[in-house]
């Protein structure tokens, strides 16, 4: 089996163990330095990404003739989180506006369906910007949203906010969720767009 690294061919025997899963795992273990992350795996010369959970686990190491991993460091990560995190922050501001469209319409169980993968999803861009900031090694109190407000203030209101609307959501009051959610969250998560915008930038 070849195995390269970056295009490097690596002079290693892997030969005693038994699965992609475990050969990706020794590479990692022994062949990419710290700041480094594994980014890409072409196996046989075709694309691999794992359709489900720990599916290379399930592919023979008997079945491999060439390996080809790419790595990217962390920094490169970082900022291709960011990039994609931008596009899905485009995505969760459409996603807030059908949720609240739907609690004024009455359709409560898809409303709240909607409403679940709002915050679901905006936990998940506020981790991104928390991450990539710590490896950028920018301070995210140094920044500021769109309209000149410092990110530590941001935060706090957003997490007003989502306590606010916590608190509708277990009242049922459908009405004035929805109006949060179109008229105050919407326009947070622009604003969070844009900070995660700056920070891709640096």
């Amino acid at each position: 089996m070849l195995v390269t690294i970056n295009e490097q061919i690596l002079s290693e025997d892997f030969s005693h163990l038994q699965s992609l899963e475990e050969v990706l795992a020794e590479i990692h273990r022994r062949f990419i330095p710290a700041g480094q992350q594994l980014f890409q795996v072409h196996v046989n010369g075709e694309f691999f990404s794992e359709r489900y959970p720990r599916e290379s686990r399930y592919i023979a190491l008997g079945e491999i003739s060439r390996l080809e991993v790419k790595t990217v460091s962390d920094q490169e990560m970082a900022r291709m989180l960011l990039h994609d995190a931008v596009r899905h922050a485009g995505l969760l501001a459409q996603a807030i506006e059908r949720s609240a469209a739907l609690f004024r319409t009455g359709s409560e169980e898809e409303a709240n369906h909607y409403y679940a993968q709002v915050l679901e999803a905006l936990r998940w861009l506020l981790q991104i910007g928390e991450c990539a900031g710590r490896v950028l090694r920018a301070d995210l109190k140094t920044l500021s949203s769109e309209h000149n407000v410092p990110v530590s203030r941001y935060l706090r209101d957003l997490e007003a906010l989502l306590a606010e609307m916590q608190e509708m959501s277990e009242n049922e009051d459908y009405v004035l969720l929805a109006d949060l959610l179109e008229y105050e969250l919407s326009p947070k998560v622009k604003e969070w767009q844009g900070i995660l915008q700056e920070l891709a930038c640096r």
